[in-house]
Parts: structure tokens; sequence; C-alpha cells
């Protein structure tokens, strides 16, 4: 910890012994009240009394009135730790001898904040209830998933922490799909449709009855046969289910649950099937068959209808249905919203580089960035199945991440846009600069300063006017000289005021490290960093002092990459 901050709280402690005793503070009780609240002080006791004792002597010299003025600069207040109430209760829980929840994407892309949220909101219910949850591919329409896409899923889920007790493969399951489909039909439930897709329409938005929905169940039988032979082409037949045709909405009009699909082979069967079943039938018989209850979002509710339908039909389990609203998520610092038409279209267009580029909201992308895989448990178990629509800024995950980052990532000195500052006739000075002012077991990188000129960077955007004092963190004041094309500065003392304090890099023999960091928006912010950098390993979140959080993307000694994480 740097003196000016141990200075200002005992300043600040100082003051309210003062204001409680009559206008004069006591040392041992300042210092008692600093160990207090910084334990990690203790092992530096010598080195910060004379620093006590100043602040004690500046407040004891002040009125009680002034004292009291002073302290309301300050916060005195104790932190409120926020309990987590953690996740509401599911409904029938006693219903069930074992709760199963499941996630079931499809493969045709990485996930991003909306599908993580169904993703570990089931997964904390089936933990919460010691229970069962499954990881299901929903696959069986073949022009939609991509063999890299299953691996992909896999892996950013095990990146968050979510281990799964079952995978199910829907196109694995296409045999079990017929023979649920022959019973739908032998309990008069679904007939064969050889309407073409013109009729069907009319029929649909005339709230007719299609001629073929009051076949004998042998006649739907033997179509359904003829169907799996092969004896129609794609969009020749399909299997509907009996609802109403007259129904109020349009998507409980007796749907299809069934196509005929040969123009396209499927990524992981090729064309080894050509009757594949529709979402809701294929869901209807897993969540019947497997899960208890299911966690998804209200758009959704429609099909619940149309699934139960299905379930009731055929004799399965009906599981609980909890629908939650969406959630859309605003980040500032990317233009790219979250879904994934909108994340295809900018690959299309090359503007990012891959679903792992730092500018879209994949999740992939956001552990990339640096924010912890804790951060997004934490956030949605917060949230848990919510039903009204959620918007979030990034801000509030931000927010989270930040506080877990703060006690566990490394400082390092970043200058952006680097302007050589020459101090002059400087004395030797060895500055130790702790990794981190909570945690001495992280160590502390040093830097001996011969007597002499001193060559050093600060950031342009930090660079004083001429004239000017300030003080280097960590090291020393300095005043501003010359402001022209070479800065020139002189050593101006170690005395801690109250003045304006900015980072630097020491030239390290003759030589700088480079750093970019890349920006969500696509910025990229040059500059150099501090020598002890090179010790930085991808993947390692550091605390870039007064710029932000980064996430090392890779070291390649003369030159560090960043990923901007946060403020």
């Amino acid at each position: 910890m740097e003196k000016e901050e141990i200075y200002t709280l005992a300043y600040k402690h100082a003051l309210k012994n003062a204001v409680e005793h009559g206008g004069r503070a006591a040392v041992g009780a300042v210092v008692g009240k600093i160990f207090a609240e910084r334990p990690d002080l203790k092992q530096h006791a010598k080195e910060i009394m004379p620093i006590v004792k100043k602040a004690v002597d500046d407040v004891n010299r002040m009125s009680v009135d002034k004292q009291k003025r002073e302290m309301e600069k300050f916060d005195y207040s104790k932190p409120q730790k926020k309990e987590r109430k953690g996740l509401p209760e599911l409904p029938n829980v006693d219903k069930h001898d074992k709760i199963a929840t499941r996630f079931p994407p499809e493969p045709g892309g990485y996930i991003h904040l909306g599908n993580l949220r169904s993703a570990l909101v089931s997964y904390l219910y089936a933990r919460k209830y010691n229970g069962t949850f499954i990881l299901r591919f929903e696959d069986t329409n073949p022009a939609k998933p991509k063999l890299p896409y299953y691996d992909a899923i896999r892996e950013d889920l095990k990146a968050v922490g979510i281990k799964w007790d079952k995978e199910i493969i829907e196109s694995d399951r296409i045999p079990m799909y017929y023979e649920y489909a022959r019973k739908l039909i032998e309990a008069g439930a679904a007939y064969v449709c050889t309407c073409s897709p013109e009729e069907m329409r009319r029929y649909r938005e005339e709230r007719k009855a299609c001629p073929h929905r009051s076949q004998s169940v042998e006649e739907n039988l033997e179509l359904w046969d003829k169907m799996l032979e092969g004896a129609f082409g794609e969009g020749e037949a399909v299997l509907r289910l009996k609802i109403d045709p007259a129904h109020p909405n349009p998507a409980m009009r007796d749907p299809v649950l069934f196509r005929i699909i040969t123009s396209v082979p499927h990524p992981r069967t090729g064309y080894k099937y050509h009757v594949y079943p529709l979402y809701n039938f294929a869901c209807a018989v897993e969540d019947g068959l497997e899960v208890t209850h299911v966690l998804r979002g209200k758009e959704h509710q429609t099909n619940g209808e149309i699934q139960r339908i299905i379930q009731r039909a055929l004799g399965l389990r009906t599981p609980e249905f909890i629908h939650f609203g969406r959630i859309h998520v605003e980040d500032k610092d990317s233009s790219i919203p979250m879904g994934k038409r909108y994340i295809r279209q900018v690959l299309r267009e090359g503007t990012v580089e891959g679903w792992d580029d730092v500018k879209i909201p994949t999740v992939r992308a956001l552990l990339n960035r640096g924010i912890l895989p804790e951060t997004l448990w934490e956030f949605f178990e917060e949230i848990g199945p919510k039903k009204s629509d959620l918007h979030v800024d990034m801000e509030y995950i931000y927010g989270i991440n930040r506080k877990k980052l703060d006690e566990r990532a490394r400082r390092f000195f970043f200058v952006e846009d680097p302007v050589e500052v020459i101090v002059e006739n400087a004395p030797a000075v060895e500055a130790r600069i702790p990794y981190h002012p909570n945690h001495p077991e992280y160590g502390e990188r040093v830097y001996r300063l011969p007597e002499g000129d001193h060559r050093l960077y600060v950031a342009r955007s930090d660079l004083p006017e001429e004239g000017a004092t300030v003080r280097l963190m960590h090291l020393y004041n300095i005043r501003i000289e010359s402001a022209g094309d070479q800065v020139v500065a002189r050593y101006a003392g170690d005395e801690i005021g109250k003045m304006r304090k900015i980072q630097w890099v020491p030239e390290i023999g003759e030589s700088t490290i480079d750093a970019d960091i890349l920006h969500p928006s696509g910025k990229r912010m040059r500059g150099i960093i501090e020598y002890w950098a090179q010790s930085l390993k991808p993947g390692e979140i550091v605390q870039l002092e007064r710029v932000c959080f980064a996430r090392v993307r890779r070291n390649e000694g003369e030159k560090i990459i960043f990923y901007w994480t946060h403020r």
C-alpha cells in the first residue's frame, strides 16, 4: 500500500477518534482501527507508524468543528452484506421420486447468455434437489446442426462449471420416435395428410378440417408406413396432430409432427432417415420419458400446450412447466446484440474473427474477456426463473465480476500512448510495489533507480502541464520543468500531499514491453507495460491500474496482447 493511501486511512480513523474524545486522537487507537480494517498491514507496522503519527498530529491541530467537517468526506458505515436468497422452490417436488431437468440446445451455434440462463438455472435446480441434469441435443432438423457445435456446446458448459449426468442426442433416437408416432396414430390422435402445402395453408387460414382428418386408423397406419418406406417425396405427406382445425390460436390447428426431408443429409446420420420429427414431437417424448421439470422461455408456452396433448395421448408423464421471461442484455462496450442471427450476420460480414471474438455476447467470448464462471452463476441464480422480461445492463454483471476480480487480480502499470519523461537529478530509489494491496503473499515488484537522471514513461493523457507537480505512484513527486518535444522534470521530494497521482513505467535496459488492449467495441489501445509483466501467462486476469481489468490473450515477450474485461 502506498504511503499516501496509508495516510488517508490513518487520517480517516484519527478524525473519528478525535471527535469521540474531545478533539484529541490517540495513535494507539488509530493503529488498532487500521489493523482491524487491514490485517495485512500488521507486518508493516514499523514502516507505517511514522505516517500514522503524522496523520494524528495533523488532526489534533484542528478545531473540533473542523474535524467534524472533515469527517463528512468519509464513509464510516459498515458495508452491508447482501444475503443471497437462492432459487425459489420448484412446484410439486414431492410428486416425484427424483427431480430431473434438462438443457436442450440445437447445435447450430455457440451458446450466448440467453441460452446459458436456461442451462444454468436448470442445472442449479437439479443440484438443489440432488436430481439429474440432462444435456439433450435437439438435432432432428438436418439443415440446422453442424458437427463442430456439438463439442463447442459441451466445452462451453464445462467452462462455466456445468456437469451433466446424462447426454441424449435426438438424432440417435429416431426409430424410437417412429414407434411413438405409430402409438399416436393407433390412439386416433394423429393422421397422415397428403395435401399440398398450399392446400394445407388454405385450410388452416379458413379454420377448416383437412379431408384426411376423417381417415381411419388403418388408413393412417398404411400411409405412415409408406412415408417411412419412401413412397412420398419431400413435401408430399406429413403426420399431423388432431387438436382443433378451428382453434383460435393458429399454431394449435392440427400442427405437423413429422415431415419428409430428402434434399439435406444429416451431419451425423447422412441420408439414413428421411422422415424427421418436428420440435414439439421429439421434445414431448423426451420430456415425457426423462424430465420432471422443464425450465424455458415463455415463448414456448404454446409449444407446452401441444406437448401436453401429445404426452397425454401417449400415456407419458407431463412435466411441470416453468416459463421465464426473455433477458435483454445491453452492453455499451459492444454494438452487436445477443442472438445467433445477429452473430451469424457479423460472422458472414467478416467483422468478427469467430464465435469467441470479444466483440460478440457469446458465453465463450465473455469468458475470453475475463468474466468469471462464478459471476455468471451468481447472476443467474439471482434472477432465477422470473416470469417478467428483464433488461439488464452488462454493468450489473461487471459489478459482480469486479468484486471477485478485485480480490484476486495482480496489479500492473500500463500507460497508453506513452510519453518519455526525464527526471533530472533524482536520488537513488528502490520502489517496492505490491502486486495486491490486500495480499502481501502475492509478492511485490521491485525497481531500483540509481542516482541521476531517471528515464520513465507516462500516458499522454496523464502528462501534466509545465510547472505542475504530481506524484508518481509508489515512487516520488516530480515537477514538470519543460513539456515541449522532450519532457523534463525535477525530483520534488517524497512528502505526501494532496496532489494528482499518475502511474509510470520505467525504462529498463533501454527497452520496454509493448502492450495492446483489445476492446469489445473493436478499438485497440496501444501502450507499454511495466517490466515485470513479462511473468504473465495466457488466460491470467490482471488489473491495469486506473485503466481496466484485462485478460492476457498472449504474451509474446516483446509484446503482450490483452482482452479488455471492464473497468
